[in-house]
């Protein structure tokens, strides 16, 4: 459920009313948004330690729709609060009676080297979509390629320039059924190949 700003009381889901300072973890990550800084793998330590009955509260400047969505096929449960135009709380609990489904460990990387690299783009040939999204701010770079690859034929090649290793992005992909090679040439330049 989506909140635009503070709900009565009546709308709150039953877990966010119930919680108290003890039962209630902070993760404030909007600092390292402003570096630049991907606040998945923190994000998902903090999880991976909080003990069941706790409840994380997550600042951000916006909803995290993806990091949401993989947590909704581990067992978890949602519910934000958009306070002002870039504050929003998250809170993110393991669901009531639910084991996670799957452990919290982040999707590894397919890193490739050089050779591999430029033999995939070969094979495609000029079955090749290039997006560049290095100066979108987040989320834009991963819902840019979410839905480059709605529509990407199954044929086709899509060739990501991003500054990063988006690892909200992996999951989703591998979700959708598609593969992935990744480079990374420079720090602040990395290379995603993703295709069926």
């Amino acid at each position: 459920m989506k909140a635009d700003n503070i709900k009565p009381e009546e709308e709150l889901p039953e877990f966010v009313k119930l919680l108290t300072p003890n039962l209630t973890e902070e993760l404030d990550v909007r600092a390292g948004l402003a570096k630049g800084i991907d606040p998945f793998n923190l994000i998902m330590d903090t999880l991976a330690k909080m003990p069941k009955d706790k409840t994380l509260k997550l600042i951000n400047t916006f909803e995290p729709a993806p990091l949401i969505a993989i947590l909704h096929k581990k067992g978890y449960i949602h519910f934000t609060i958009r306070q002002e135009p870039k504050l929003t709380f998250t809170y993110l609990k393991q669901g009531e009676g639910l084991e996670a489904k799957e452990t919290l460990e982040s999707p590894l990387p397919n890193l490739s080297n050089i050779v591999e690299f430029e033999q995939k783009i070969k094979c495609f040939g000029e079955k090749i979509i290039t997006i560049d999204v290095r100066q979108l701010e987040m989320p834009l770079p991963m819902l840019t390629i979410l839905n480059q690859l709605d529509v990407l034929p199954a044929d086709m090649l899509l060739y990501v320039h991003h500054k990063k290793l988006p690892q909200f992005l992996l999951p989703e992909i591998q979700e959708r059924g598609f593969r992935w090679q990744i480079n990374e040439i420079t720090e602040g330049d990395v290379r995603l190949l993703i295709y069926k």
